[in-house]
């Protein structure tokens, strides 16, 4: 029956925290499916810990049984199983959690963009977020030619990170973004350009400022335009320009650091007589026409005197706006805006520390009832194999306290002292020395 009870106890500690522990990783796991052994390190972890404490089980009921009847001994090995359980499950991460090494650690890995706070609270959402970013990244490298190779969308959306050549192309195309790109931007106005500071005069600066770039290479098919001119019944007709060539140098402006276009409502500069007046002579003009004229400023720009990379410029008049859109060339080329495109190089390692707050959660949760199975453990090892306590304690005494005196051979000294004694004085000695000696 205590066997029983032993093994109960057991399975209630932690093998049902790691159990625990990979029910609350299964959005984590098949968010990440496609990126190895990353969004396992969070059960790897527990498992480890659940290992260390296996060990420490198994070794202290092997010493429990072999140091049968010594109470301080059984009782050293439930101290010491008890300990483990501890340093296993909270303590390890009070020690992690106090001087906030995890925080630190994740703040200088994504440059203070992702918070521990956020991933603590809603750490399947943040998975949902970093699945959705490789996923829309393979979608635009598909439609741009950069992923085809005879295989549909759905293959490689299946595939995923695991396709050597869906990693090449992250990380060769980031690492233009980055030195072709951020590193470019000095001094203040790049920092104008963050928190939605980015104006007109700051763009301006910004796109003809003189910036030194890297000769790196760049996977692009070819690059997918916007529709420069939307309206009604044109609202999204999107252009592929001639494939590049390899020897093309990619650079980037500060709307691709942004990601997002920079849209100027125009409608609130005029009355609505004037509205009308400029939408009347947009509809006399041939649609193809204004498009045209939008793609040859954009063309314009893009020289190596001017900006020296593509800006799209354009004119959203749909549902009545009346809206100069300024657009960037990274969902053309296949790109997120810099920051999440620098968490998508990162996505393996971000999986990694996303996997691990199911498992601290956990191991908190469930931390309590490991180490009271462990005491419940040692108390039946106790009762089973300590012995009895006064039992023991009597025993001790009994071998401090017992003393043997040395046993003195006295034949030889009487033989001496009785020699010319008559037998009645002989016996008499004898008789008196023995009953002193006692």
């Amino acid at each position: 029956m205590k066997r029983f009870l032993k093994i109960i106890l057991f399975l209630i500690g932690f093998p049902a925290l790691l159990g625990f522990v990979v029910w609350k990783s299964l959005t984590v796991l098949q968010e990440g499916s496609t990126y190895g052994f990353w969004p396992y390190v969070g059960i790897i972890l527990a498992g480890v810990f659940a290992l260390v404490y296996l060990i420490a089980f198994i070794i202290t009921g092997v010493k429990a049984k072999k140091n049968a009847g010594n109470r301080k001994k059984v009782l050293g090995g439930v101290v010491a199983l008890v300990i483990v359980s501890f340093v296993m499950t909270a303590g390890l991460w009070l020690v992690i959690d106090i001087p906030k090494l995890l925080p630190d650690i994740l703040n200088g890995a994504t440059s203070g963009t992702i918070g521990f706070d956020d991933l603590r609270e809603d750490y399947d959402a943040h998975a949902e977020v970093h699945s959705n970013l490789l996923d829309e990244f393979i979608k635009m490298n598909y439609n741009n030619g950069n992923l085809d190779d005879g295989k549909s969308l759905d293959y490689w959306l299946e595939v995923g990170y695991s396709s050597p050549k869906v990693q090449e192309l992250i990380a060769t195309n980031f690492a233009s973004m980055d030195k072709n790109g951020y590193v470019t931007f000095k001094g203040p106005w790049i920092n104008l350009a963050d928190g939605g500071r980015l104006t007109i005069p700051v763009l301006v600066h910004l796109v003809i400022n003189e910036r030194e770039f890297q000769d790196l290479p760049y996977i692009l098919a070819y690059e997918v335009i916007p529709n420069p001119y939307k309206t009604d019944d044109h609202p999204n007709d999107m252009k592929n320009p001639v494939e590049y060539t390899d020897e093309a140098l990619i650079k980037w402006s500060i709307l691709d650091m942004q990601g997002t276009p920079m849209v100027v409502d125009l409608g609130g500069l005029f009355s609505a007589d004037v509205k009308d007046a400029v939408f009347s002579i947009l509809n006399m003009i041939d649609y193809d026409k204004l498009s045209s004229i939008f793609t040859t400023l954009n063309e314009c720009i893009e020289d190596d005197a001017l900006a020296g990379t593509p800006i799209y410029i354009g004119l959203d008049t749909r549902n009545g706006d009346f809206k100069l859109e300024i657009a960037s060339t990274v969902e053309g080329r296949g790109m997120w805006d810099y920051k999440k495109s620098a968490w998508l190089n990162s996505n393996h390692l971000l999986f990694a520390v996303i996997s691990v707050f199911p498992a601290r959660q956990w191991l908190y949760i469930w931390g309590g009832i490991v180490i009271f199975s462990s005491v419940a453990v040692g108390a039946l090892r106790l009762k089973e194999f300590g012995g009895d306590d006064e039992e023991e304690k009597e025993s001790e005494d009994k071998k401090y306290d017992t003393y043997d005196e040395p046993k003195i051979d006295y034949s030889e000294l009487d033989k001496e002292v009785t020699k010319g004694m008559s037998p009645y004085e002989r016996a008499f000695y004898l008789a008196t020395q023995e009953r002193n000696r006692r």
